[in-house]
């Protein structure tokens, strides 16, 4: 165990001022030399200790993330499931499972050389098959694959070690589509000749990250302990990672106070408190806000009147104050999106499309517009409508906001908090609903995390456009902004945020960023939070030193 102590340098006997000032000399060099030692050893990572996460557990049924957008299993997935590769501090992919990958100087084919002698954590050896099995058979069910895998023309597996996918057409964001964070591989041999949906395994994952899945206690905690496979050796240094699933913002907060758990996401109605706190200097709050950015939204179904009406659309937009939203549920946290584009996408978003500017709030022009529409007041009311949405924070203050302002302009509004399993099925499933609100992720890139929202969608797929909008023109922007150099995407996405604008199938309100606590007791959490464009924590890279534990 490593202890910062300063021993006793023992007596110095000496003959004469001049040894004794020499033999002071040399102590103090011996003693800085050990201290310097010892502050080298205290940055060199040691194995041992265990890490206590805490989430919300509303809705957590599934681990796999090719099933599973919900933000608690994203979490976990970092834990249990790794990919080809990552993102580092500055945004740069590094290399995981593949160790090294080339692109076709047409930008259609993409070979990843993966790395050998790697074992699942059930010690079944990995390969090529695997990474084919994941893109081919399992990412069929994934939200942020949808628009990707039509444009996948074929895939080859050479040899064990090599993958190799080629396009129908270049992709710009196609590495962002095949890292970790989006595309965490599955082991054919566990998924192959079973339903994938209802697999066992996607509640005891068999993974390649830096721990496996022990077990699950329903409704207050998971284990995960060290996996001796994980390719990434010394990694991980810590012995395990449990998650205690705690719903109540509050109390989760006061966990982290009181020192009995060291990370959470936090709850925006906890932030202020949390770096409050944060002065005893036991944990750190750290803001998440390079790309990802959390896109409150609206969906209209289109498919029901009066929401096919886009007259309709346009007035509820207008009597919304977003400012009003960002104050009620996220603290002041949150900001009124331009456009359907986040502003996060420095390189993509133009402020030309502005929603302050279209959708002004004015109670009494969307009063106007309403009854231009066909739907005056009659008794106090225009038409009723449901608001579904699931029941947790900070959707219930967002949906309350929301249905006290159209109330204001005569709209009588039902809510309807679900939870997330049944309203996953009522609005994507089944497309039951009148209204729906969710917040959304852009990801890293409008391939990802926003052309879900808007695109053609004829299947019925979690967290991707459930209103009935198909807009031929749109989709076309889409794929051609999608595939073009980065110096013509501006001006596409200028054109998509212009039809979105137009139309309003969804409305986006607002984009926030996260945030999180940790405590400071670990080291390299610097590499803790090296993907923010993801917002997954790199546990793999956490140690503790002796006397933390």
């Amino acid at each position: 165990m490593l202890h910062f102590l300063r021993n006793g340098r023992g007596s110095l006997h000496a003959q004469g001022l001049a040894r004794r000032v020499a033999g002071a000399l040399m102590a103090l060099v011996l003693s800085l030399t050990a201290d310097l030692a010892l502050a080298a050893d205290a940055g060199k990572p040691v194995p041992g200790g265990n890490a206590i996460l805490a989430l919300d557990p509303a809705g957590v049924t599934n681990l796999n993330t090719q099933l599973t957008s919900l933000t608690p299993s994203l979490m976990m997935a970092d834990l249990w499931a790794d990919g080809l590769m990552a993102r580092d501090r500055a945004g740069g992919f590094i290399p995981h499972l593949a160790a090294m990958w080339t692109i076709s100087d047409d930008g259609k084919t993409y070979t990843f050389n993966l790395r050998r002698g790697v074992k699942w954590s059930d010690d079944q050896p990995f390969s090529s098959a695997d990474v084919a099995f994941t893109l081919t058979q399992v990412a069929k069910y994934n939200t942020y694959q949808t628009k990707f895998l039509p444009l996948v023309e074929s895939v080859e597996t050479p040899d064990d070690a090599t993958f190799v996918v080629h396009l129908k057409q270049p992709v710009a964001a196609a590495l962002d589509l095949l890292d970790k964070d989006n595309f965490p591989l599955m082991p054919k041999h566990v998924y192959e000749g079973a339903e994938i949906p209802t697999n066992p395994a996607n509640r005891k994952p068999i993974g390649l990250g830096p721990f496996k899945f022990q077990s699950w206690e329903e409704g207050r905690a998971l284990t995960f302990v060290r996996n001796p496979n994980y390719w990434d050796q010394p990694k991980p240094y810590l012995d395990s990672v449990i998650v205690a699933l705690i719903p109540n913002p509050q109390q989760l907060l006061n966990a982290l106070i009181q020192g009995e758990v060291d990370w959470s996401r936090l709850d925006y109605t906890q932030v202020q408190r949390a770096q409050d706190a944060s002065k005893s200097g036991k944990f750190k709050v750290v803001k998440i806000e390079t790309f990802a950015p959390e896109r409150s939204t609206i969906d209209f179904n289109l498919r029901r009147k009066p929401f096919d009406n886009v007259e309709v659309r346009r007035a509820l937009f207008r009597a919304i104050d977003r400012k009003r939203i960002s104050a009620d549920a996220y603290r002041g946290l949150a900001l009124p999106a331009t456009n359907a584009i986040p502003e996060q996408f420095k390189t993509l978003f133009d402020p030309s499309v502005n929603y302050e500017e279209i959708y002004a709030f004015d109670r009494n022009k969307a009063a106007l517009l309403l009854d231009a529409a066909g739907f005056p007041l009659k008794n106090g009311k225009r038409f009723s409508l449901e608001l579904a949405y699931i029941a947790t924070s900070p959707f219930d203050a967002v949906a309350k906001s929301v249905a006290a302002q159209w109330e204001e302009v005569g709209i009588d509004v039902k809510l309807a908090g679900l939870d997330s399993q049944i309203w996953t099925d009522k609005v994507y499933r089944r497309n039951d609903f009148d209204v729906s609100l969710i917040s959304l992720t852009a990801r890293s890139d409008p391939t990802l995390g926003v052309d879900r929202s808007f695109v053609c969608n004829e299947a019925h797929l979690p967290y991707v456009n459930p209103t009935g909008y198909c807009n031929p023109e749109l989709d076309r922007i889409a794929l051609q902004a999608g595939s073009v150099p980065a110096g013509e995407r501006r001006m596409l996405y200028k054109q998509y945020a212009e039809i979105v604008s137009r139309d309003l199938n969804e409305l986006t309100l607002t984009n926030a960023p996260t945030f999180h606590a940790v405590a400071t007791k670990f080291q390299n959490l610097d590499a803790l939070f090296n993907i923010a464009f993801n917002e997954g924590p790199s546990w793999a890279d956490v140690w503790l030193p002796d006397n933390m534990r």
